[in-house]
């Protein structure tokens, strides 16, 4: 199977990106979205975090927010904007344990996954009976540079 980690250089640009509020649009419909389906204090894990703004909007709204990556670097940022709250996995293999979470969120990461089935499992483990799992994704039709800026590990 092939993933897509991402670099430090990678990281470090996102973060940068992030820095500028570009993504803060997604950040808040994402949040929104969130919000009508699970009330505060619920347990929301996002897949694929990146530099955790979504994760610190979270904890900061009231939510349990976890975060799960498989990039190193991108927990490194994540740490450092909600720390405490991310964990190294994948989409596919979650180190954490059944009906964890009310809600799950992916946030421009679905193009990232390879093949979605093991993934869409895996969420369906960690979330409770009757849980939630929103994803927000790109057109990489009229966008498809917007995929391309990770390496790919076969894993």
């Amino acid at each position: 199977m092939e993933i897509e980690i991402f670099s430090s250089r990678s990281a470090w640009f996102y973060n940068i990106l992030v820095s500028l509020k570009l993504f803060q649009w997604a950040y808040g419909l994402a949040y929104r979205r969130i919000s009508k389906l699970a009330p505060p204090g619920s347990r929301v894990l996002e897949i694929g975090p990146g530099v955790g703004e979504l994760l610190k909007i979270l904890d900061k709204g009231g939510y349990a927010a976890v975060g799960l990556d498989i990039s190193p670097p991108m927990l490194k940022y994540a740490q450092r904007r909600a720390p405490g709250v991310s964990v190294a996995g994948a989409s596919f293999k979650a180190p954490l344990r059944d009906g964890a979470f009310d809600a799950a969120v992916a946030l421009f990461t679905l193009h990232h996954w390879g093949d979605h089935e093991p993934s869409v499992r895996e969420i369906w483990r960690l979330l409770k009976p009757g849980g939630y799992f929103i994803a927000v994704e790109v057109d990489l039709h009229r966008m498809p540079w917007w995929g391309r800026t990770a390496v790919l590990r076969s894993v």
